[in-house]
C-alpha cells in the first residue's frame, strides 16, 4: 500500500494559492495587465545577440557566475561586479535573500497591498509574514508603525517595494536610513525605479548603508521580461551570502546575450522611460476626469478604482472588448491596475473605459 505524497507537503505550502492566470484571450487590442514594456528590444540588438548565441556551444554550461553580465549590470548602475548577484529574474534574487535572512523561522515584514509573490516567497523559505498595511486613498505607509514593527523582532526582515506594485507609491531615503538603523537587513525591490524620479533611486544609499539590499530587473524598462534577468545589489560580502542561495547557471546563455545587448542601449531605455512617465501623467489625468480614484504612481502602471466602484464588472467588460487590464478587486475592493502602454493603446483603453462606464 503506497502512502499519499501530499501528506508530506508542508502546511504553509498547502495553504498557498498557486500563482496562475487565465490564458491570454485571442484577438486582444491592448494587453495592459502585466506591467510589460510597450516597446520591444530593437531588431538590430536582437540580431547582434542572436549572432553571439549562434557562436556558442549549446552543449556547454554558461560561464560560471555570469562574469560578463555581472560586469555589465554593475557598470550600468555604478557598482563593482562584486556587489551584484545576477538571477533568473529579480524574483529569484529576492527569494534567495528572503531565504538567507528570514528563512526557517524568521519574519518578512510587508506593507500590503504589495506584490503577492512576496508572501509566497516567505512560505517557500519557511518565514512568517507580518504586515503594516498601507492606508488612505493614496496608500501611504505608516512609517512609524512600520519602523516599530521592524525593530520589534530579532529576525524581522522588512521588504519594501518602491515604486510599489500595485499602487505605484515610493518610500523616502530618510525612511530607508531609519529602517537600516533598527533592522539587521533591509530588502528593497526597485523593479520599477527606471520610470520614477531621480530622488527615488535608492541605490546610492548602498555606499553608506551596509545592511541594505536592493533588487533590480531588466524585465520592465529594458523590455526583456520574456528572458528573465534581474539582480540583487549589496555590499560584496552580503552579496556573496545571497549568491549561495541561487543555483549555479541560473541565467542561461540566450538571456545573458540579450541582456548585454539591451544594457548597451541605456540611452534609448532612459528616453523610453521618460516617454512612459509622460503618458502615465496623461492617462492619470484622463482617468481622474472620468471620476476614477487614481493612486499617485511613479511606475509604469496606474492603480485605480473606477467610478461606481465595480472594478470586477469593468474588468470583464474591458476584456470582452479586447482590452486586458489587471483585476485587483481581491486586493482592494473595486480596484484595477493598468499598464501604461503606447499612446495608441492608452487612448484605446480610455475610450473603451468610457464605453463600459
Amino acid at each position: 500500500m503506497t502512502r499519499d505524497p501530499l501528506a508530506a507537503v508542508r502546511p504553509e505550502i498547502r495553504a498557498l494559492r498557486a500563482y496562475r492566470f487565465d490564458p491570454v484571450p485571442a484577438g486582444l487590442s491592448a494587453k495592459l495587465d502585466f506591467n510589460e514594456s510597450p516597446a520591444d528590444v530593437p531588431a538590430d540588438a536582437k540580431d547582434a545577440a542572436l549572432a553571439a548565441i549562434r557562436t556558442r556551444r549549446f552543449a556547454l554550461y554558461p560561464e560560471f557566475g555570469s562574469p560578463r553580465l555581472r560586469a555589465a549590470l554593475a557598470a550600468s548602475v555604478g557598482l563593482s561586479p562584486e556587489q551584484v548577484v545576477p538571477g533568473n529574474g529579480s524574483g529569484e534574487a529576492i527569494l534567495a535573500a528572503v531565504s538567507v535572512f528570514a528563512g526557517c523561522g524568521g519574519a518578512l515584514l510587508l506593507a500590503p497591498p504589495v506584490f503577492s509573490l512576496y508572501a509566497q516567497m516567505a512560505a517557500i523559505a519557511g518565514a512568517r509574514v507580518e504586515t503594516v498595511p498601507l492606508a488612505g486613498d493614496d496608500f501611504r505607509l505608516d512609517e512609524e508603525a512600520f519602523l516599530a514593527r521592524a525593530a520589534a523582532g530579532e529576525r524581522t526582515v522588512p521588504l519594501l517595494c518602491s515604486p510599489n506594485n500595485p499602487t505605484g507609491g515610493t518610500v523616502s531615503r530618510d525612511l530607508v536610513r531609519r529602517l537600516c538603523a533598527v533592522s539587521p537587513v533591509v530588502l528593497l525591490d526597485q523593479a520599477y525605479v527606471d520610470f520614477s524620479e531621480e530622488e527615488d533611486d535608492l541605490l546610492p544609499l548602498l555606499a553608506d548603508l551596509p545592511n541594505l539590499v536592493l533588487f533590480r530587473t531588466l524585465s520592465k524598462a529594458y523590455a526583456i521580461a520574456g528572458l528573465r534577468v534581474g539582480y540583487a545589489a549589496a555590499r560584496p560580502d552580503v552579496a556573496e551570502e545571497i549568491g549561495k542561495a541561487i543555483l549555479p547557471f541560473s541565467v542561461d546563455v540566450g538571456a545573458e546575450e540579450i541582456a548585454l545587448a539591451a544594457l548597451a542601449r541605456r540611452g534609448e531605455v532612459r528616453e523610453r522611460c521618460r516617454g512612459i512617465a509622460r503618458e502615465r501623467q496623461r492617462v492619470a489625468a484622463a482617468l481622474g476626469a472620468l471620476g476614477a480614484r487614481v493612486a499617485p504612481s511613479r511606475a509604469n502602471f496606474l492603480f485605480l478604482v473606477p467610478p461606481g466602484g465595480d472594478g470586477a464588472r469593468v474588468f470583464r467588460d474591458l476584456r470582452t472588448r479586447g482590452v486586458l487590464v489587471r483585476d485587483q478587486t481581491a486586493v482592494v475592493p473595486g480596484a484595477l491596475r493598468v499598464t501604461v502602454g503606447t499612446p495608441e493603446e492608452n487612448d484605446l483603453f480610455l475610450s473603451t473605459l468610457k464605453e463600459v462606464l
